[in-house]
């Protein structure tokens, strides 16, 4: 619980006056963050925030961009688009909430707590009221010489900032309470690579008696928020996009099934690859709200799901409330997948 805490400015390209027992605490408590079960069963959200961490103590924060980010630590070329690869911000974005989970269990270390904002990959350093533990001082001359640190009279509103802050980190994570490597968060990474968003085609076939109309757009709006929560963009439409527009993942919805005279179930077929390609379908309307909620659900998603956007080739998996899951391998040919 943070009481009567002290936000410490990010430090900016050659900004070399952090006091080095503020420092040494941030280090101390990076080193107990990457040691935590949230972070060491992830090296790659480990490496994440050491880099960030380490760059803003050196002085280089005004370098920490998506661009150098994508480059020095996912292996992407300097000239990459970033637009269509969201790989930086779907990691910052699992940092931030991990962080969360971390000090929803932990207080802070060493007296000093790191937090990664939202909309910025630079951490910030927030100062518990604590009394910051002797072990983490350099000598005692260094301390008495060390300038003391500025004190600010803050205003109420400036004071509720880390409080505001503290609490989004809890709704957040909350929501999103999902540990490293789960079939959640590598299935929705696996789909979104690559390209920018989701366009969410509705089987708007006014031919259709069973059609889905846009006010069905509440059956998918977990959906949209399991896409937004990526910093993904979403479209919806009723027709699929043209090639001109691949960079969005088509996601079908539709009131019809392969089997049409199951009425207990929903179908969701799986096309991986570089053009990633997903249907649901059922011809009962609970079904496939049951699909839809279990796919953009952390607590409930099916690792089947995981496993078929890996696969080579289509597959097709078969949801109902209290059973088992069952999936099918599709040849891939023809449109055997389509509904």
């Amino acid at each position: 619980m943070i009481s009567d805490a002290e936000v410490h400015k990010s430090m900016g390209a050659g900004d070399s006056s952090l006091d080095p027992v503020v420092r040494r605490a941030v280090e101390l408590e990076l080193e107990a963050i990457c040691n935590n079960m949230h972070f060491s069963a992830s090296q790659r959200n480990c490496a994440f925030l050491r880099y960030v961490v380490s760059e803003t103590l050196a002085g280089r924060s005004e370098e920490i961009k998506e661009r150098i980010l994508g480059k020095e630590l996912f292996g992407r070329p300097i000239t990459y688009d970033t637009g269509s690869d969201a790989v930086v911000r779907v990691r910052a974005n699992e940092v931030r909430k991990r962080l969360g989970c971390y000090y929803d269990e932990h207080e802070s270390q060493a007296g000093w707590r790191i937090q990664l904002p939202i909309r910025t990959y630079v951490p910030t350093f927030l100062r518990d009221a604590i009394e910051t533990p002797a072990e983490i001082l350099p000598v005692a001359k260094d301390v008495a010489d060390a300038p003391p640190l500025e004190q600010n009279t803050l205003s109420l509103s400036q004071m509720m900032i880390p409080t505001l802050i503290a609490l989004f980190l809890c709704a957040a994570t909350f929501r999103w309470h999902v540990f490293s490597g789960t079939p959640y968060l590598d299935f929705w990474e696996t789909l979104l690579s690559g390209h920018t968003g989701v366009a969410l085609i509705l089987d708007a076939d006014p031919a259709d008696p069973h059609a889905v109309t846009t006010d069905d757009l509440r059956t998918v709006s977990p959906i949209l928020q399991a896409v937004a929560s990526f910093h993904a963009s979403t479209q919806v439409r009723s027709d699929v996009p043209t090639h001109q527009e691949d960079q969005f993942v088509p996601i079908h919805i539709t009131h019809r099934t392969p089997q049409p005279g199951d009425s207990q179930s929903a179908y969701v077929t799986v096309i991986p690859g570089s053009h990633a390609e997903l249907w649901v379908g059922s011809n009962n309307l609970s079904a496939l709200e049951h699909a839809i909620n279990s796919m953009s659900d952390a607590d409930v998603f099916p690792p089947a799901l995981e496993v078929a956007i890996r696969r080579k080739t289509p597959s097709r998996l078969r949801i109902a409330k209290n059973e088992q899951i069952t999936t099918q391998s599709l040849s891939g040919k023809g449109d055997i997948w389509k509904y």
